[in-house]
């Protein structure tokens, strides 16, 4: 190797992709703030969606005059054509919701395609995505279990028409106040993570935020990325009876099996968002239920898994339990990463403003080349 061969780091690991001020995550300490503040914080009871939506956006947190002012816009900018909505719920009954979700958010784009002189516009287009996007996913919820539309209510905050939307009932105070917090807390997680890293990689193309949004939504529907959290409380399912969990879980670890919820690129010790997930637990989850035999399959695993992995770095992530509150508010299980999206698509369009307001270079990174060089080219005639 010459001293101008590039090294490789896979997965770009340890590589600074973009300054940003829009959230920092602190792997060894296990904290995650948003524009400086905690997400034990900001989770607390009372908290709401529509704030965290401010504090994104304008790195302050607000008064509670702007906070009605920002649920009085997502409300206003929900609004969808009846072609959008029509395609939303065709598409909706067809396939996946993530993939019914990344149609539609892509047929929200205007007909013309140069975003360069509409840049001004990068905060109005972004939080209109916010409100619209967690309307598709009701509308996707709805057609995908055959109930006839049923769109937003005058005046109800953004996590209780989701939820309203998502499950056919009207949310009690106490699953409005658990959906505020998944909400919030999966709202943004630095610039780093593949969706987020998809979105501003998009917006160097100075492509429409539409197609940001929707190239994030791609990336965040892999199971190793936004999906795990399905694929957590499918494996607690399939284990069923929280008496055989530990010995489920021990047999599969012996097998070299990854256990979907555990462990983290960035912490290495409990994800702070975890914590706060297993709080809202013990807040909707109705004990002698089955979405109780689940948590305690999920606790099982996390101290089996703890006791076998912790000495490597290896702790539960916020997929872990999240599954278990997502089922006990009710939401389907092919749901709980279209609401991930929802809440996302609020962190994807910050860091477009912000990727914006960087300059906007291109995203051009190198490669290291390992095929075959200058060959001669054989005519198909003379080939053996």
């Amino acid at each position: 190797m010459t001293l101008d061969t590039p090294s490789l780091s896979p997965g770009l690991e340890g590589v600074p992709i973009a300054e940003s001020s829009v959230s920092l995550v602190e792997g060894e300490a296990g904290r995650l703030t948003y524009r400086g503040y905690s997400i034990e914080d900001l989770t607390q009871p009372g908290v709401t969606f529509e704030e965290v939506v401010a504090l994104l956006y304008e790195s302050e947190l607000p008064t509670g005059t702007h906070v009605d002012e920002i649920r009085r816009h997502l409300h206003d900018q929900r609004v969808l054509t009846p072609d959008q909505l029509a395609v939303a719920r065709q598409i909706g009954a067809m396939t996946h919701p993530m993939f019914a979700l990344q149609a539609a958010t892509a047929l929200l784009a205007p007909s013309d395609n140069d975003f360069e002189r509409k840049v001004p516009t990068v905060q109005e287009r972004g939080l209109s995505l916010v409100a619209k996007v967690g309307h598709l996913v009701g509308i996707i919820a709805q057609a995908r279990a055959g109930r006839p539309y049923d769109g937003p209510w005058v005046g109800e905050s953004h996590a209780h028409m989701m939820l309203r939307m998502i499950t056919g009932r009207q949310p009690s105070r106490e699953h409005e106040r658990a959906m505020n917090a998944l909400l919030i807390l999966q709202a943004d997680h630095s610039a780093g993570n593949a969706s987020t890293f998809t979105a501003r990689v998009v917006t160097s193309s100075k492509a429409e935020p539409e197609a940001v949004c929707a190239a994030a939504i791609g990336a965040l529907s892999g199971p190793a990325h936004g999906g795990a959290n399905e694929a957590s409380l499918r494996l607690f399912q399939q284990i069923g009876d929280p008496k055989r969990a530990e010995e489920q879980i021990q047999r599969m670890l012996d097998d070299k099996f990854k256990i979907p919820g555990f462990g983290h690129r960035v912490y290495h010790v409990k994800d702070p968002r975890s914590k706060v997930i297993q709080q809202l637990a013990k807040e909707v989850i109705v004990p002698g239920s089955r979405e109780a035999d689940l948590y305690d399959i999920a606790l099982t695993v996390e101290k089996v898994a703890t006791e076998r992995l912790g000495a490597r770095g290896l702790y539960p992530n916020v997929d872990l339990f999240s599954g278990c509150v997502f089922a006990a508010l009710g939401i389907p299980t092919d749901f709980f990463t279209p609401i991930f999206a929802a809440s996302r698509t609020l962190g994807w369009m910050v860091h477009m403003k912000e990727q914006w307001e960087s300059g906007n270079r291109i995203f051009r990174p190198t490669q290291i080349y390992t095929g075959e060089e200058h060959r001669d080219f054989m005519p198909i005639d003379r080939r053996s």
